[in-house]
């Protein structure tokens, strides 16, 4: 995740436009997120109206969207690069938009025509890649570039043409910005230079160094011109007065309990209603202040990948989601508020609670109880946000369940049973499990396997022994998904297509062929408090609701996740939890939705 600009983050193929305690921002509206592009986008900018986005990825495509627009509709695709676009850049009066990045034939800038693509004059002067580019807000417009060949090129115009090549630098130029009022232009590199230009003839004023000990990768200018904000390698960040280049205010980001170890690197910076804020390398967005003796005042965070799984407490006070990443977050229910699980692991960037991808969460006595494709079950504490304590699985794990003090984890090979830190029984099996249940009391395991079958188990709650108890053929297709009802009388099974209900007395089908809506492998159940409306997502990107007093009827929500819904739960009677493999938490007020449906 990259933060170019106000409010604007990056991830994957997605753009994430989040209000940063800013007023100005859609009402309702925590974070909006915009799927327009196909592959990794590098960065996104507001126009000077702040009525629409220009945004670039890793293929050289530049889309031009409507922020303030319900549908967000595209003004502009262009494909403007054959390689990745590294930088872009809205002129003064939102019309001519430059991009940056890897071009061909020497021509890595352009500037085109916001609403029509039309290029306003060759610009060449770089050798290499570009990296960064700004331009002049007022009359007569400027451009500055700068790139691996440690050169800044300052274009005037339109049609825009080289004014001049400055070759201050002695390493790469990382990000060069104007200032507000255009009468100053500066670049940073990884020369540690700071280098202050004349915004309308692009002149040196000054050089300044000895700044910072590491690569300066980022500047920012304040809302009223007259401080400098820069980060850099060397985990600090600086805020100078501007023109004589006094260092007004150091904070010391890695002495941060979210910047431990390598982590403390910032990558990115800007200012945000007069508030300085910085991008470690690890993905936290955090907020610095000047009037604390905390230099973060607040720190924002979340998953970078998919989330693979999702659980919440009883009350629904604190949520808790994992990912491919080995990343745990904990969600508070109220505000929905994000902090990371830290794993045993204080040099690691991320901070990671699993080496690899974590397949299952549970929040238990409370503790949170994880496991990953490191072949660890760990347990966590919410309170102190660290692990307490990992177990070395004898396989790699599928599937866990959780109930009030045992979790049962399913391996390649094995049921396994887990209590306070300590495997109990391990009980080999000769299927391949792909999901699990456990029902209220605790007396029924329920697992699903690739051939199809529901296995269910009974369980013993003194010592987390389980013995088969019956094997039954109900689907065709391997079953994916399980969710007991709360009073543990139903339970819901799925496939890659087929939500099935099934009384658990008798195993009877309370449901079968009617609910057939979905079109990929379902991926999770949910059910409402009062078990009359269950709830199923999957990787068709679609969530259902489903009644059983009223088979025919169903709510849909189609486009829930980019890339597949991998987890869904009922807050409450009202809202609806879910995560997917786009890295978004959401919630949906269902209550209209089922009243009008099923009412």
């Amino acid at each position: 995740m990259i933060v170019r600009e106000l409010g604007v983050e990056l991830f994957g193929s997605s753009e994430v436009a989040t209000t940063v305690d800013n007023p100005k921002a859609l009402p309702g509206v925590r974070a909006l997120v915009y799927r327009g592009h196909t592959a990794t986008v590098t960065v996104a900018k507001f126009s000077p109206s702040g009525r629409y986005v220009a945004s670039a990825d890793i293929r050289g495509k530049l889309r031009v969207w409507a922020y303030d627009h319900e549908e967000h509709l595209c003004k502009l695709e262009l494909q403007a690069f054959p390689g990745i676009i590294r930088d872009v850049a809205w002129d003064g009066e939102g019309k001519r938009i430059t991009i940056v990045g890897e071009g061909s034939k020497s021509m890595y800038t352009k500037c085109v025509q916001w609403d029509t693509g039309v290029q306003c004059g060759p610009m060449g002067g770089h050798t290499k890649r570009v990296i960064t580019c700004d331009m002049r807000q007022k009359r007569p417009f400027r451009i500055m570039s700068g790139g691996e060949d440690q050169k800044c090129v300052f274009f005037s115009g339109p049609p825009f043409k080289i004014a001049s090549t400055l070759g201050e630098h002695s390493g790469t130029v990382n990000c060069v910005r104007f200032s507000h009022n255009s009468e100053y232009v500066v670049s940073v590199g990884s020369d540690k230079k700071v280098v202050l230009y004349e915004g309308k003839t692009g002149g040196v004023m000054q050089v300044f160094e000895g700044k910072h000990t590491g690569s300066i990768y980022s500047c920012s200018w304040s809302e009223d011109d007259t401080k400098l904000l820069t980060c850099s390698a060397d985990k600090t960040v600086n805020l100078m007065s501007i023109p004589d280049g006094n260092i007004l205010k150091t904070w010391n980001i890695q002495n941060e309990k979210f910047y431990s170890g390598r982590g403390g690197m910032a990558v990115a910076c800007t200012f945000c209603e007069g508030k300085p804020i910085v991008v470690g390398v690890n993905g936290i967005v955090s907020l610095l202040d000047d009037d604390v003796e905390s230099c973060i005042v607040k720190a924002l965070c979340g998953h970078q990948v998919g989330i693979t799984a999702l659980a919440i407490d009883k009350n629904g006070d604190q949520i808790f989601t994992s990912d491919s990443d080995g990343l745990i977050c904990k969600v508070n229910g109220a505000d929905l508020s994000i902090s990371r699980i830290t794993g045993d692991s204080t040099n690691d960037i991320t901070e990671a609670a699993h080496g690899g991808i974590v397949k299952s969460v549970a929040f238990v006595d409370g503790l949170i109880i994880s496991t990953g494709f490191d072949d660890m079950i760990r347990t966590s504490c919410p309170q102190d946000e660290r692990c307490i304590s990992a177990v070395k699985l004898p396989a790699q794990p599928v599937t866990s369940v959780s109930g009030a003090e045992i979790t049962f984890i399913a391996t390649v090979n094995s049921i396994l049973s887990f209590k306070k830190g300590k495997l109990l029984k391990n009980i080999t099996i000769s299927f391949d499990p792909l999901c699990c249940a456990l029902n209220s009391d605790e007396t029924i395991l329920c697992v699903g396997s690739r051939d199809g079958y529901l296995r269910s188990f009974c369980v013993s709650k003194t010592d987390g022994e389980i013995k088969e108890s019956n094997a039954l053929s109900l689907h065709t297709k391997p079953l994916t998904a399980l969710a007991f009802s709360p009073d543990g009388s139903k339970i819901a099974s799925g496939d890659t297509k087929d939500v099935f209900v099934h009384s658990v007395a008798d195993w009877s089908s309370l449901c079968k062929g009617r609910w057939c809506f979905h079109t990929s492998t379902i991926t999770g159940f949910s059910w409402s408090k009062d078990g009359t409306i269950l709830a199923s997502c999957g990787a068709d990107e679609n969530i259902f609701l489903w009644n059983l007093e009223k088979k025919m009827r169903r709510v849909h929500y189609p486009f829930t996740h980019r890339g597949g819904v991998t987890g869904i739960a009922f807050l409450n009677d009202i809202k609806l939890l879910s995560v997917g493999a786009d890295g978004c938490i959401c919630t949906w007020d269902v209550s209209e939705d089922i009243k009008s449906k099923f009412g």
